[in-house]
């Protein structure tokens, strides 16, 4: 009996590795894209952004997406200096709206400013938009690495025109589930920044990164964005995402 269990799990891991080892690039991504590319969800969270000189200051805001990603709408709710600011992404983030109740204007940002921080984090505006790997870069598989104890597939990015600013970017992707667990951006030879991701759940069926860390290696700056909350695969109206609502309260 126990040689036939033997057989029997020899035989899933085998089938699984095959499996595995039989996946294309494309159809690599296509699955990474898949998994993090989300029907719609609504959270909260909170970013703790630490300068290049040590000082600390804590944001949180509510947020919604819909869409596969295509459409995200940021309210900033603490702390007082920024409560009630809004950011509204349309088009994958190429299409970006802010509004701030200090002047009640609506501020259509310019395509150079995608690459600006947002708030003051590490995280600028482009890296804020969720795209499509696909449809945004031209890939290469380099090979295999581990990232936090797991198997990764390590991809080069290189973005297309309808990409972001960066010359390249470096991607780890959990090879089980089918998410990021770390990005490299490169100018040239340097690295800028690092993304890791970190405390995997499974949130109402979709593998969910809680805690994303963006590392500036040039001047030492750090912003964790830790998540409160989060929903998934649930109704949100469409107006929430126009220029029109962003002036509501």
């Amino acid at each position: 009996m126990k040689s036939f269990l033997f057989a029997i799990v020899a035989f899933v891991l085998c089938s699984t590795l095959v499996y595995a080892q039989s996946l294309s690039p494309k159809e690599i991504i296509k699955k990474i894209d898949d998994t993090e590319r989300i029907t719609s969800s609504k959270g909260s969270t909170r970013q703790i952004i630490t300068t290049s000189s040590g000082q600390k200051r804590t944001l949180e805001m509510d947020y919604w997406s819909r869409d596969r990603n295509d459409k995200q709408l940021m309210l900033y709710t603490a702390p007082k200096r920024v409560e009630g600011d809004k950011i509204l992404m349309l088009d994958e983030g190429n299409d970006i709206w802010f509004y701030t109740p200090k002047t009640d204007r609506v501020r259509h940002l310019a395509s150079h400013a995608r690459k600006q921080k947002v708030q003051g984090s590490d995280f600028s505006y482009e890296d804020m938009a969720s795209g499509e790997i696909e449809k945004d870069y031209t890939y290469k598989l380099l090979g295999e690495e581990k990232v936090s104890d797991r198997d990764c597939y390590q991809f080069e990015l290189i973005p297309t025109p309808s990409g972001p600013s960066y010359q390249k970017l470096i991607l780890w992707a959990d090879k089980e589930k089918f998410l990021t667990l770390r990005i490299d951006y490169y100018e040239a030879d340097d690295i800028l920044k690092r993304l890791t991701m970190s405390d995997i759940r499974n949130i109402d069926g979709h593998w969910t990164a809680m805690n994303m860390t963006m590392k500036n290696l040039q001047d030492g700056g750090e912003t964790v964005m830790e998540t409160i909350e989060i929903q998934f695969d649930i109704d949100i109206p469409d107006e929430i995402f126009t220029t029109r609502n962003l002036k509501k309260r």
